[in-house]
């Protein structure tokens, strides 16, 4: 039986760990046509919860348009997503969505058969200025509203990465699409991001265009006794043995983190296959093994570090609850002066190597990397 425990990328179906409550959810809000702004730290399995939510919808006959912001270097690229996306949802038919597409100002359709010759792969092309651009995304998206509505059908639209609109002009792109989006009747829009602090930032600040635009969804760890079950289902499959009590060291060890747990159960399950059976002995093992897994990443991290941001990691991996700022920081780890300490932490955030708490704190966004960092002083 192959490892049924799986990280890194998109897990679907029976090995997505439960979040059947937060999909529930979703769903109805969907279908009441809401606007969700979903905000989760990272490596909460947030675009995973995003995945099967669409799954689940699909089988409803729900269209839906996923899009990473992520994926679009500019305001052109995403309008020509946006406008792609949301018709191909709406629209399956190919010579409706060449006509669908060809109605597009901005953008010229292009179609072309996929290796199997039958498939039709659908693209815009715009050689619009980038002046245009925006312009031509808000078409897009009310282009999306009235085939929607002519259809008589409700479109789901997610953007993901939402936190990433800073990088398209900022507060002009957000007063642009609050203005297009506060009238559509036949779209619910789901806005997800990891960026807890921004993202919370444009919708409870009065000077953001997307204040009060829609509900806060904040993604918590999953819960214990559920995911207990999950892993437990698993491991009875594999004829390996466990308890529950056992089990809670390892949320204990991944700090509640859906993906930290994933991976502790992966090499967990790799190391009971000799005895058949999950000891404790095994269970403090596996932060060690990760951290040796991983080792070639965290050295080219240690390396590009300057000897200040070294001392800084070092003390929070000791003591992750002492705040970097404070005097006794300064003081235990003979570091000065404060402006210095912010400087680096603010070098360590923006290379995505800790982040900070929404109450103040900074934590390593790899739990992981602690362990290398104490068995290499």
């Amino acid at each position: 039986m192959e490892n049924p425990f799986r990280y890194g990328g998109i897990v679907l179906g029976p090995y997505f760990a439960d979040r059947q409550k937060e999909i529930k959810e979703l769903k109805r809000e969907v279908k009441n046509l809401s606007r969700i702004f979903l905000v989760s730290p990272r490596r909460y399995g947030k675009t995973c919860l995003l995945f099967n939510l669409m799954a689940s919808l699909k089988t409803e006959k729900i269209p839906v348009a996923y899009l990473d912001l992520n994926a679009y270097p500019d305001i052109r690229s995403l309008a020509q997503g946006y406008a792609l996306q949301t018709c191909k949802a709406l629209e399956t038919n190919r010579d409706k969505l060449m006509k669908r597409l060809s109605g597009l100002k901005h953008f010229t359709p292009r179609f072309s058969l996929e290796a199997d010759g039958t498939t039709i792969a659908a693209e815009l092309i715009s050689t619009m200025p980038d002046k245009d651009a925006l312009t031509a995304l808000l078409e897009g998206m009310q282009h999306a509203e009235n085939l929607a509505t002519r259809k008589r059908q409700k479109l789901v639209v997610i953007l993901d990465e939402f936190s990433e609109l800073a990088r398209f002009n900022g507060h002009t792109m957000e007063k642009a699409l609050r203005s297009q989006i506060q009238t559509h009747q036949s779209i619910a829009y789901i806005f997800s991001g990891s960026e807890q602090s921004m993202m919370l930032a444009m919708l409870r600040d009065r000077k953001h265009a997307f204040y009060k635009l829609g509900r806060i969804m904040e993604l918590g760890p999953i819960d214990r006794k559920t995911y207990t079950n999950f892993i437990l289902r698993w491991l009875k499959k594999g004829r390996i043995t466990a308890s529950h009590q056992d089990l809670q060291r390892l949320f204990e060890l991944g700090v509640n983190i859906p993906y930290n747990i994933q991976r502790l159960c992966y090499n967990m399950w790799d190391l009971a296959q000799k005895h058949k059976k999950i000891t404790s002995e095994i269970l403090e093992e596996l932060p060690d093994i990760i951290a040796r897994q991983d080792s070639p990443h965290y050295e080219i991290i240690w390396r590009t570090a300057t000897p200040l941001q070294k001392k800084i990691l070092i003390a929070l991996s000791q003591e992750p609850e002492l705040k970097p700022l404070s005097k006794e920081f300064a003081l235990r780890y003979q570091i000065s002066p404060p402006s210095s300490i912010k400087a680096s932490l603010v070098s360590l955030m923006k290379k995505g190597i800790i982040y900070r708490t929404l109450e103040g704190n900074y934590r390593f966004t790899d739990n992981f990397m602690p362990y290398w960092i104490e068995a290499m002083i």
